[in-house]
């Protein structure tokens, strides 16, 4: 039987693991090792995009590609962003299923099977049109630093899927999802002008184009969240939910002006987190302040967001 690590180059991948990296050097080589100790009996490939790194990271890369043929290195011109690095891995990817790994994260060694065998037996079971439009997803660890113990987070499954996000109650993640590759190409490209949130925007148009969520049987963590919002600029989160609410407006009124507000309100909060943990105190104010203004003009218009 073939190695699921070491494939045979002219036969079928099975899981595309894709990896956005720039100057992961620190990180890289143990979120890597979390897809080769993988448990899956599924051929896999691991394809990173290193997106202009001016530290270490592509030559441990390389040391590793010379242990695991089935990593692959794509390598942007210049620095262009994240979101240009998802669309370049989803292009290439060759596998039938496609699941993410952060650069700086982990996932646990039994998470891929048991995203794969979900995914199979729905085909088993009823064609391979059962696959299409799901996105298969599991429980995990979120780790602060400083903190011993990690904290179990556990999105919520159900059918009301854009109101579990305009209640902030989906904590989704690309890299807790699998579905398949064309599921990634029919919701279409992420958006380059949004430096952060890529995933928020990328679940509000896989929901709106009827896509499924489904959680694997198993509530143990799959995965682990290393959490840290330092050198993560707030007001880009700021500024990339502003840029998602433009975009989306209608869909998010639709749901009406309490979810609306709600959303807004959450992610206030959030960008004022990541200035509060970076010393941003410029940033936070000017946030706080958007934020009075904006909750007292909402109170004060009947039919806010309109």
């Amino acid at each position: 039987m073939t190695d699921p690590m070491h494939p045979d180059p002219c036969g079928q991948i099975d899981i595309t693991v894709c990896i956005p990296v720039y100057n992961s050097a620190g990180e890289i080589a143990r979120s890597v090792q979390s897809i080769i100790t993988q448990t899956t009996t599924a051929q896999v490939e691991i394809l990173l995009c290193d997106d202009g790194s001016t530290d270490e990271t592509r030559a441990i890369i390389a040391g590793l590609q010379r242990q695991h043929p089935n990593i692959r290195l794509l390598v942007n011109d210049r620095n262009r962003g994240r979101p240009f690095s998802r669309n370049r891995l989803v292009a290439e990817a060759r596998g039938r299923y496609l699941t993410w790994l952060d650069a700086d994260d982990e996932k646990y060694p039994e998470m891929m099977d048991r995203q794969f065998q979900m995914l199979e037996r729905l085909v088993a079971e009823n064609g391979p049109e059962a696959v299409d439009g799901v996105l298969v997803f599991t429980n995990f660890h979120w780790l602060w630093p400083g903190e011993d113990a990690p904290k179990l987070m556990t999105p919520p499954e159900g059918e009301h899927h854009m109101e579990e996000l305009l209640n902030a109650r989906f904590g989704g993640y690309l890299w807790l999802m699998m579905g398949t590759t064309d599921t990634f190409r029919t919701v279409g490209p992420f958006d380059t002008a949004l430096p952060r949130l890529q995933d928020l925007d990328f679940f509000v148009r896989f929901v709106q184009k009827c896509g499924r969520f489904r959680r694997i049987a198993s509530d143990a963590p799959q995965c682990i969240y290393y959490k840290d919002d330092r050198a993560r600029g707030a007001m880009q989160v700021w500024q990339s939910w502003c840029h998602i609410w433009r975009k989306h407006r209608q869909i998010f009124n639709a749901y009406g002006p309490e979810n609306a507000l709600r959303w807004r309100r959450h992610h206030y909060r959030v960008a004022r987190r990541f200035a509060k943990a970076n010393r941003d105190w410029l940033t936070y104010w000017f946030i706080a302040a958007q934020e009075v203004f904006f909750i007292a003009r909402a109170r004060a218009r009947t039919g806010f967001g309109v």
